[in-house]
């Protein structure tokens, strides 16, 4: 598919006098442009947001298939250091397979001190039983159907592959075992958001994040929404509870 502008990495450097950092991590086969709500809501509010683009996404499938998760990975913990040098203790936020990304910045021993909060929206921790198999057939099974606009408000179109490579999901598998293995290491408050109806992450996959991780958690139910959250009918709600948690608990930079 042809992808627009949307698709690109954004950054906005927020106010003269920002609210502080925010690092946005998007999904697998998807691009910025699913989490641009986001982002400019959180720009509005004088936040200094990055979201940038991962390797391997928006470009072709073929490019996807020839990426591993440590590509991925690296992509958002240098965009988090950059950012934390700049402000101090910053927020990071992820949706699906951004969410898991989200935790593993949590999770990692040298951006302690440098993650003060995560919001994690439907996060996801689990792959079907099938995807086991992912490194074994990529040879001859090369693509599978693709994941995207999972969206229950009308007329919304998420921006994203629309077949998924059996070499990118076997990387996908990798970066979910890693990070479901790691979450008792995540101890900054957490906001989880999970969709009632979600027909790519299974729902029961937040409550393994909520069990595992150390530090306190806020559940939020999205009820009238699919997957794609931030580009449905609870985005507004999303929104307004990310902002409302990152103030109570992301120092700004100007008081610390």
């Amino acid at each position: 598919m042809a992808f627009s502008e949307l698709s690109r990495p954004w950054h906005a450097r927020g106010h003269s006098n920002p609210r502080g950092g925010l690092l946005l991590c998007h999904g697998f086969t998807g691009s910025p442009q699913s989490m641009r709500p986001w982002a400019e809501d959180h720009a509005a509010r004088g936040w200094e947001v990055d979201l940038p683009l991962l390797p391997g996404h928006a470009t072709s499938e073929r490019e996807l298939a020839a990426t591993h998760w440590q590509d991925w990975y690296e992509c958002v913990r240098d965009a988090a250091l950059a950012l934390a040098r700049e402000n101090g203790p910053i927020a990071v936020g992820g949706l699906s397979m951004g969410g898991a990304l989200a935790l593993a910045l949590a999770e990692d021993p040298e951006l302690r001190g440098r993650i003060a909060a995560v919001v994690a929206v439907n996060p996801g921790m689990t792959l079907p039983a099938a995807a086991n198999m992912a490194e074994l057939i990529a040879p001859v099974v090369r693509t599978l159907p693709g994941i995207g606009s999972d969206i229950a408000r009308g007329g919304a179109r998420e921006e994203a592959y629309p077949r998924l490579p059996v070499r990118a999901v076997a990387q996908l598998r990798r970066l979910f075992r890693r990070t479901r293995r790691g979450l008792g290491a995540v101890e900054v408050p957490l906001l989880l958001a999970t969709s009632r109806v979600d027909h790519t992450v299974p729902p029961t996959d937040s409550d393994i994040v909520a069990a595992g991780v150390r530090g306190p958690v806020e559940r939020l139910s999205l009820t009238r929404s699919f997957h794609l959250a931030t580009m449905d009918h609870d985005a507004e709600l999303l929104f307004e509870a990310s902002a409302r948690f990152l103030d109570q608990h992301v120092p700004s930079p100007g008081g610390r």
